[in-house]
C-alpha cells in the first residue's frame, strides 16, 4: 500500500472489508468502520484556510453522551475512531477519559491536532493512540511546535498550503520534520479555492513537493458530486453540535458559509445506531457541490446498483 492510501481515506482500505462488502451488495445494510469525533469547538488558533470558521466557538460534547454512542456503535461493529476538529480536541475536557473508555471497548484510535498543547498530556494518555497527525499550520503563526516523544505511536504531519505560507514558515516546518522525524508529512491545497484554482494548484504543489523527497508526500483535493452519498455509513462525522453530519466536507460546499451547515445534518447522535438497523438510504447530496469523497461514493454506489459487467476487471 503506498503512502497515500496508507495514511489518508482514499476508500483503498475498503478493501480488506470483505464481510462489509458482502452485506452492502447482497442486504444493502452497512456496520460502522471508522467514526470521526469531533467533541469541541474550541481551537487555541485562528486559521486563515479553516473550513469551520463560523461555528460557535465554544460547544463541546458531554462526556456521557460520547461514552453511550462509542457503545452503541461497538456493539454492532465500530472499529476505530479519530478524535478531529472542530476545534482542537485536546482542549476538551473529557478526552483523557474518552480515549480510555475507547481502548477498553478495544477501538484503534487516532488524533488529529494542531499539537500547540500535546506537552500538558502525561505520556501514558498517548498509549492508546495508533496515530497522532500533527497539523503544523501553527508555523505560520508562532515559531515551534513542541511534540513529546510518544514510542509505539504513529507520528504525522499536515501542512496546508495557504496565504500565509512563507519561506520562513516551509524552513520551519522542515526544521520540525528533521527534529521529530515524522512517518509522513502531508501537503494538502487549500480547499477553499474554486474547482478551477483548485486544478492549478494541484499541479503546482504536486510538482514541488515531489521535489522534496520522503518523508514528503501531496494529497491533491478535487471536488465533485457523486450520483449518491452512501461513505456516510461507513465512516460518519460527529460534531460538537451534537449532530452528525455525511463526512467532514460538506463544510467546502458553496452554500455551507465556512461551518457545518444545518442543511447538512444526518441525524442526532442517539440515532446514528439506529440508522444501522434498516437499509441505506443514501444521504441528500444536492446541495454537496464540493464533495471530496466522491470515489469513495462511487465504489460503494457500484456495490449497491451493479451493471453487470463487474466480471471484465
Amino acid at each position: 500500500m503506498n503512502v497515500l492510501d496508507e495514511y489518508t481515506s482514499t476508500g483503498m482500505k475498503l478493501l480488506h472489508h470483505t464481510d462489509l462488502i458482502e452485506e452492502i451488495k447482497l442486504r444493502r445494510r452497512s456496520t460502522p468502520v471508522s467514526l470521526q469525533l469531533a467533541p469541541t469547538s474550541v481551537c487555541n488558533l485562528n486559521c486563515v484556510f479553516c473550513s469551520n470558521t463560523n461555528r460557535k466557538s465554544h460547544e463541546s460534547l458531554g462526556l456521557e453522551d460520547v461514552k453511550v454512542l462509542l457503545w452503541n456503535l461497538y456493539e454492532i461493529g465500530l472499529k476505530t475512531v479519530e478524535w478531529t476538529g472542530g476545534g482542537d480536541p485536546l482542549l476538551w475536557d473529557h478526552l483523557e477519559e474518552s480515549v480510555s473508555f475507547a481502548e477498553d471497548l478495544g477501538m484503534e484510535q487516532g488524533l488529529i491536532t494542531n499539537g500547540l498543547v500535546l506537552g500538558k498530556y502525561d505520556k501514558d494518555f498517548f498509549s492508546p493512540l495508533m496515530w497522532i497527525r500533527v497539523s503544523m499550520n501553527g508555523l505560520d503563526y508562532i515559531d515551534e511546535i513542541n511534540i513529546p516523544d510518544i514510542p509505539h505511536t504513529v507520528l504525522g504531519f499536515s501542512y496546508v498550503m495557504n496565504e500565509k505560507t512563507t519561506e520562513k514558515s516551509l524552513l520551519s516546518l522542515r526544521n520540525h520534520v528533521k527534529k521529530y522525524n515524522p512517518s509522513y508529512v502531508r501537503i494538502v491545497p487549500n480547499c477553499q479555492a474554486t474547482n478551477e484554482e483548485q486544478e492549478i494548484n494541484n499541479l503546482r504543489y504536486s510538482q514541488r513537493v515531489k521535489m522534496w523527497g520522503d518523508p514528503y508526500f501531496y494529497q491533491a483535493k478535487t471536488f465533485g458530486t457523486p450520483k449518491n452519498c452512501w461513505w456516510c455509513y461507513l465512516k460518519p462525522f460527529v460534531l460538537h453540535d451534537g449532530w452528525v453530519y455525511p463526512c467532514s466536507s460538506v463544510v467546502l460546499n458553496n452554500t455551507a458559509d465556512r461551518s457545518f451547515h444545518e442543511k447538512f445534518r444526518w441525524c442526532r447522535i442517539e440515532q446514528l445506531p439506529l440508522l444501522y438497523c434498516e437499509d441505506m438510504v443514501p444521504f441528500n447530496n444536492e446541495f454537496c457541490d464540493k464533495c471530496v469523497f466522491k470515489s469513495q461514493n462511487d465504489m460503494i454506489e457500484s456495490l449497491i446498483h451493479p451493471t453487470g459487467m463487474e466480471y471484465f476487471i
